[in-house]
């Protein structure tokens, strides 16, 4: 297979890493045994960190892009392995359509016969779902397929291909390049198909001693010291001590630690939980290659993102069709839109025979149609059922029935047939969410979304399955190199940004802009444009503009302080022993007894004119309790929202019951008042977490444990920085904000600001700061949901709404005021009084916040304040910390 230009880049990248690394990793073994030699200990050295910051001073690292914009190289993530051992982990950050498997496959050649020098062992393959672990199987275990032929070549020809429920030898992976593929949730040890990996299963004896024999388990278990072993509780292994008999587990999992494999995570990004990589990291790996489009996708660096190859490589690369046009009917119903799309899909497949005359490449454009229904009871009047788009291709637009497929869990009629083949007749694939991932056929051209409320959504996750370009190659006929979406009854704006998020997560946000709207005839909907909006130029010289987080102490890590994180920091120090519920004694459970049953009857009246709908209505009173009785398991469900571990809920929830039994109230009244009671319960305990959770929040705060603070990492999750220009989407429609008397801005601190950005109390707010005199600049934080935030003791962040500039002429000084509106509806409801509290507290500790070595709030920043401005009185309050 001919490679792609970016992806010799990619290998070229790979190929200077793995020689730093390796060059790294002899001069730390080195370093250790002359210390050895010495009769000295030495520490382990983290050589690829060493050999991540060797490429960085290189200016080998991709820049990556923050929540804010700011561009910055990310600090290398150390991962261990269960020995405490550092693992190479780096990530490909490629596209979908990319050619992560190909290049997946390169990579392991290289970091075995480059990097460890041995053609043999173990590969890990991890996949996130069985569309993807198919998909993958099929290519790997193709003796024809370009992908197995570079693991061949990586053995010279000793491939073997393994599933976990295969039996290997040691001899085989010392023999031949074995490589497993393993599904993501049997990584996960809460599975059951984790248990199996853990279980001694009998099939991998040649790995271990024999069971009987304590001695030889005892020196495999002291060289690998996290191996399981049989009844490990009963034989008081622990610190240290060696039990006088113990037999190690021949389990799988064993397996992998003894054979430290090479792990490729595809689609890296879903496997972020701490479950996954504590798991992975458990099987002593060699080194790790993650693959994804859209790494720390979740705001937290998690990846060390080696390469970052962006969208538009592969649109040089002629890999993807674009742009994408999205197609709507403002009066249409889905039949209609079916319709459209149906003659669109005509018009291509003429354009494609007219094409292979001319080439002699053959392309066969597909159709997608994406319903709301598939499952054989839920076919009703409500829905689009994958049987009423099929009926209608059928009966109403003339296809054939061995043109049309069903892709659904249930039913596959796609099964393992080759779409590209000459001899393939399929030309409409129905489905719902079965092509959401995994799916690759770039012969799909169209999407038609049949359904008004889920469209969004469909958008968005099946974007990418009509992006990829025939033979990786333009066919330089328009139609052919475009892909289309159907839409009907849309916002085309919502839609396209569908589109977009779609890129987005496709790995391809730098191309999101070539998305473009085609609506039916008389469409008048808004489209918008991305604008660069600069800062003021009276601005333009700041320096960057540091605002400090709430952060949370750690002297684990190289900055001692990370992100404050509400359930590990606050909500999980909790002691919820000392939760009850506190109004078991009075709480009022005298309601009716009885259960009521309401029957509706619905009927036509044909003697009445229009032959009218009739409903009659009756009522009936239940005895006595029915026979499932109180479930208590979904009443503690219900209490997760506020009580998270269920065990501690369950608690609660008996310890309730037994006292009102013992009020004498029956499981009859029980059960007839119990959502009620639930409600109270839940408002009882909620009131109880907010005060324990402010109480330890205020403890932490005083101590130092938690603070509001700059910290001179250059991590963008410790320090937010203020962005030096905004990229915003606009229309024709959007109006700038002008000061009232409608002259222009003067001291926001961007060039432009738009109305649609303001309520009406930000907009006043805004103007009184535009015209005082002591307002050196202020600018409007809370755009959107990734603008600056502060993190209290309730799970959601506070986002304000202004930050400004004031100049102390007096002391020649600036301080910061961070400023949060609220309308008079929400005055003293409970969000306000929270809000209020957290930002009083955090003025109150503001002292750590202003300076940290090199860094600072702003030139001659010297205090900053955090305000709560309500409706009624904004301008006194305003007024009380000095902005006059």
């Amino acid at each position: 297979m001919q490679l792609k230009e970016y992806q010799e880049g990619v290998l070229l990248k790979i190929d200077r890493y793995l020689a730093v690394l390796a060059e790294k990793r002899d001069d730390a073994q080195a370093f250790v045994e002359f210390q050895m030699s010495r009769g000295k200990k030495a520490e382990p050295v983290d050589y690829c960190r060493e050999a991540w910051d060797c490429l960085n001073n290189e200016r080998l690292l991709p820049y990556l892009r923050d929540k804010e914009g700011t561009t910055f190289v990310a600090p290398y993530l150390t991962r261990h392995d269960g020995l405490r051992r550092s693992i190479p982990n780096v990530c490909l950050k490629v596209p979908t359509g990319g050619g992560k498997t190909l290049l997946a496959t390169c990579a392991i050649e290289r970091i075995q016969t480059d990097y460890f020098k041995r053609q043999t062992g173990l590969v890990l393959w991890v996949v996130p779902s069985d569309a993807i672990y198919r998909q993958t199987w099929k290519q790997l275990a193709n003796r024809e397929h370009p992908y197995r032929q570079t693991l061949e070549r990586a053995s010279g020809g000793r491939v073997r291909m393994l599933e976990k429920s295969d039996a290997f030898t040691l001899r085989e992976v010392g023999g031949q390049l074995c490589v497993m593929l393993l599904m993501l949730p049997s990584a996960a040890r809460q599975s059951k198909d984790t248990l199996r990996m853990f279980r001694d299963s009998g099939r991998f004896t040649s790995f271990f001693p024999p069971e009987d024999d304590s001695g030889a388990n005892r020196r495999l278990l002291e060289s690998v010291r996290n191996l399981d072993i049989n009844d490990l509780a009963e034989m008081g292994w622990q610190e240290g001590i060696v039990p006088g008999s113990l037999s190690i587990k021949q389990s799988l999992g064993n397996v992998l630690r003894l054979a430290r494999p090479v792990v490729i995570i595809d689609e890296g990004h879903k496997a972020y939980s701490d479950t996954a990589r504590d798991t992975l990291r458990g099987f002593n790996p060699r080194f790790i290659l993650e693959l994804s489009a859209t790494p720390n996708t979740n705001g937290r660096h998690q990846s060390n993102v080696l390469v970052n190859v962006p969208g538009a490589d592969l649109k040089d690369e002629e890999m993807i069709k674009l742009p994408v046009n999205v197609i709507n009917e403002d009066k249409g119903g889905w039949k209609h839109t079916l319709t459209l799309a149906h003659d669109k899909l005509e018009e291509l497949a003429k354009e494609a025979a007219l094409f292979q005359n001319e080439s002699g490449r053959y392309i066969r454009p597909i159709l997608l149609v994406r319903v709301e229904r598939t499952g054989k009871e839920q076919r009703d009047s409500g829905f689009v059922h994958a049987e009423d788009a099929r009926e209608y291709l059928l009966e109403k637009l003339g296809a054939r029935d061995e043109e049309i497929r069903l892709k659904t869990s249930e039913n596959d009629e796609l099964g393992d047939e080759d779409l590209l083949a000459e001899t393939c007749e399929v030309r409409y694939i129905i489905t719902k969410d079965a092509l959401r991932e995994g799916w690759d056929c770039p012969f799909a051209y169209i999407l038609c979304i049949l359904s008004r409320t889920t469209a969004a959504t469909a958008l968005t996750q099946m974007i990418g399955r009509v992006l990829r370009q025939p033979h990786a190659q333009l066919t330089h006929r328009q139609p052919l190199d475009e892909c289309y979406v159907f839409t009907f009854d849309q916002d085309v704006t919502e839609a396209v940004n569908g589109v977009r998020k779609g890129l987005e997560d496709e790995g391809m946000a730098d191309l999101a802009a070539n998305v473009k709207a085609a609506g039916g005839a008389g469409d008048s909907r808004r489209i918008t444009r991305r604008e660069t909006i600069q800062r003021r130029e009276a601005f333009s010289r700041l320096p960057t503009i540091f605002l400090p987080r709430v952060l949370h102490r750690d002297d684990s890590i190289t900055d001692g302080y990370r992100t404050l994180d509400y359930d590990r920091d606050i909500l999980g120090l909790l002691d919820w022993e000392s939760f009850r519920f506190l109004q078991a004694d009075s709480v009022n459970v005298d309601g009716e007894e009885k259960l009521k049953r309401t029957i509706a009857r619905i009927d036509i009246d044909r003697k009445k004119e229009d032959s009218q709908t009739v409903l009659d209505f009756t009522h009936e009173d239940l005895a006595g309790l029915p026979d499932e009785g109180l479930d208590t398991a979904f009443l503690v469900r219900q209490l997760l929202d506020v009580i998270p571990n269920p065990w501690q809920g369950m608690r609660i929830l008996s310890e309730t019951l037994d006292i009102l039994r013992k009020r004498g109230v029956n499981e009859e009244r029980l059960y007839a008042n119990r959502l009620e009671l639930l409600q109270t319960l839940k408002l009882d305990l909620r009131e109880q977490l907010y005060q324990a959770a402010e109480a330890l929040f205020r403890r932490k705060l005083e101590s130092g444990e938690i603070s509001l603070r700059l910290v001179t990492s250059k991590n963008p999750e410790l320090n937010w920085a203020l962005a030096k220009s905004l990229e915003v989407e606009v229309s024709d429609e959007d109006r700038i904000l002008y000061r009232k008397d409608g002259g222009p801005l003067e001291k926001s601190l961007f060039e432009k600001v738009y109305q649609r950005d303001f309520n009406n109390l930000e907009k006043e707010t805004a103007w009184y700061l535009d015209t005082r005199q002591c307002v050196y600049w202020w600018h409007r934080l809370a755009v959107n949901q990734r603008s600056y935030s502060v993190q209290g003791w309730q799970r959601q962040r506070v986002y304000p709404d202004l930050l400004a500039c004031i100049h102390e002429a007096e002391k020649g000084k600036y301080r910061f005021s961070i400023l949060e509106t609220k309308g008079e509806h929400l005055k003293g409801n409970d969000d306000t009084d929270y809000k209020r509290k957290l930002l009083e507290l955090l003025t109150a500790h503001v002292d750590t916040a202003v300076r940290a070595g090199e860094l600072d709030l702003g030139e001659e920043a010297e205090q900053m304040t955090f305000t709560i401005l309500m409706e009624d009185s904004w301008a006194q309050e305003l007024a009380d910390i000095g902005v006059v």
